[in-house]
C-alpha cells in the first residue's frame, strides 16, 4: 500500500485533498470484533455472570461503540482540500459543511511532537501552535517509521508543498 492510498489523496493540477487519518479505518474493524465478542460473551454467559460482570460488559460495549462512533465521524471522515483556485485550504467532514480553514498563503506545515513520536501538521502563520490540525500519522524512531516518513513527505507531503508554492514563508521543506 502506497502512502497516496493510505491517506486516500486525490490531486489534479489545482487541488490536492487527502484524509490523514483514514488508517484508522483497519483499527475501527477491530472495535467491531471486539464489540462482536462482549455481546457473544454476554449472551452465551449470561446466566454464569453475576450483575457486576454484565454491567461491565455493558459498559465496555458503550465505550467502544462511542469510541468507534468518534473516531469515525471526527477523524477518519475529516479530508482536507489544498485548493489553488480559491486559494485556500478546506476541511470536509461528511455530517458538517464544508469549513475553510485558511489561505494557501498563511499555511504553514511544521512538526509537532507528543509522547516521543511526533507528525505534520498544518496551521495559519503566526497562530499555527494555538491552533493547528494533524496532517499524517504518528512518526518514531524505528526503521519501519522512517521508511513510512520517506513515503509520506515524497508522496503527499511534497505535492501539497508543490501546490502551495511558498517554502519560502517559513513552511517546512522535507530533506532529501
Amino acid at each position: 500500500m502506497t502512502a497516496r492510498d493510505k491517506y486516500k489523496v486525490a490531486e489534479t493540477s489545482q487541488t490536492i485533498s487527502l484524509q490523514p487519518h483514514y488508517h484508522l479505518l483497519k483499527s475501527l474493524f477491530w472495535f467491531i470484533i471486539a464489540m462482536a465478542g462482549i455481546a457473544a460473551g454476554l449472551f452465551i454467559f449470561y446466566a454464569q455472570l453475576g450483575e457486576g460482570g454484565r454491567v461491565l460488559g455493558y459498559a465496555l460495549l458503550v465505550y467502544l461503540l462511542l469510541h468507534g462512533l468518534y473516531d469515525f465521524i471526527f477523524r477518519v471522515n475529516v479530508r482536507y482540500e489544498f485548493d489553488k483556485p480559491s486559494n485556500a485550504v478546506y476541511k470536509t467532514n461528511i455530517p458538517f459543511p464544508k469549513k475553510r480553514l485558511m489561505s494557501l498563503d498563511e499555511l504553514v506545515i511544521f512538526t509537532s511532537s507528543e509522547q516521543g513520536s511526533w507528525y505534520y501538521a498544518m496551521g495559519a502563520r503566526k497562530k499555527q501552535f494555538i491552533k493547528n490540525y494533524a496532517i499524517s500519522e504518528d512518526f518514531g524512531s524505528g526503521k519501519k517509521s522512517q521508511r513510512l516518513l520517506g513515503a509520506y513527505e515524497a508522496e503527499v507531503l511534497e505535492p501539497i508543498l508543490r501546490l502551495s508554492a511558498s517554502p519560502a514563508n517559513g513552511m517546512y521543506t522535507p530533506a532529501g
